[in-house]
């Protein structure tokens, strides 16, 4: 049976629900020191297209490690303020960045997908918080890992039974100094 197209597919709302809880992580979280440094220790300083490239480089890593391709849908970039836990903000510009890329995967390989980007991963010394295969007449597999000195997150997941999405949230990061004050 077809839906109208008023009312939104399941991998639209699987997406908007990994979305917002990501997005939460990034704005809730992320401007917390990780364990072992202290809470006032300098943040790492990248402009946000330093930040962007990066972010494009590792899932094109990821992708290629994983005998995937990133297809030509629109990249989702959201650049977000640095927001502390008790709701705190500072003057200097510093951001978070969401970034998601997508793949044309069947239903059949992503299951080996998750598994290769996992591999990959933990070999790089990420540590994997979050790892699901489902069979492949209902895709659903994730794979979620955290760089433990970068604190940056990742995750390659399902989003229905032919496509797969990639994604990076980076922690609070601060601009150079030029680009936070720019000069008249």
């Amino acid at each position: 049976m077809n839906r109208p197209s008023t009312y939104p597919s399941v991998t639209h709302i699987r997406l908007k629900r990994f979305m917002a809880v990501a997005l939460m992580a990034a704005t809730l979280g992320a401007c917390m020191s990780s364990p072992g440094t202290g809470k006032n220790d300098p943040l790492p300083v990248k402009s946000r297209q330093e930040a962007l490239d990066w972010a494009r480089q590792l899932m094109a890593h990821l992708a290629q490690t994983a005998g995937i391709e990133i297809n030509s849908e629109p990249e989702q970039i959201t650049f977000s303020p640095c927001i502390g836990r008790n709701g705190e903000s500072a003057p200097d510009d510093r951001y978070t960045l969401l970034y998601f890329a997508h793949s044309d995967v069947p239903a059949a390989r992503q299951n080996d997908v998750v598994r290769s980007v996992r591999d990959l991963l933990t070999n790089e010394g990420l540590r994997i918080s979050s790892y699901h295969e489902t069979p492949a007449t209902q895709p659903n597999s994730t794979v979620t890992a955290r760089h433990p000195d970068s604190r940056y997150v990742t995750t390659v997941f399902s989003t229905d039974d032919t496509r797969m999405a990639l994604s990076v949230n980076t922690p609070c990061l601060l601009p150079p100094t030029a680009s936070a004050s720019p000069t008249p």
